[in-house]
């Protein structure tokens, strides 16, 4: 039995191209969520509760 491990991307700025072909690579066979460090007020409380319950976190500058 294999349980989908779970990614967090966090972006500090706009992902570009390569960047999402490298997210889409990486999410294959994964539950991924996102975090948008560039849209508005980051709610942080909830970025520390998405890395707790995530299996992997990738920060993307």
């Amino acid at each position: 039995m294999s349980e989908v491990k779970k990614i967090l991307h966090i972006y500090r700025s706009e992902p570009d191209a390569t960047t999402q072909t490298l997210v889409s690579i990486l999410n294959r066979d994964r539950e991924a969520q996102e975090f948008k460090l560039y849209l508005g007020k980051p709610n942080y409380d909830m970025l520390v509760q998405m890395i707790f319950d995530a299996d992997q976190t990738v920060s993307w500058w």
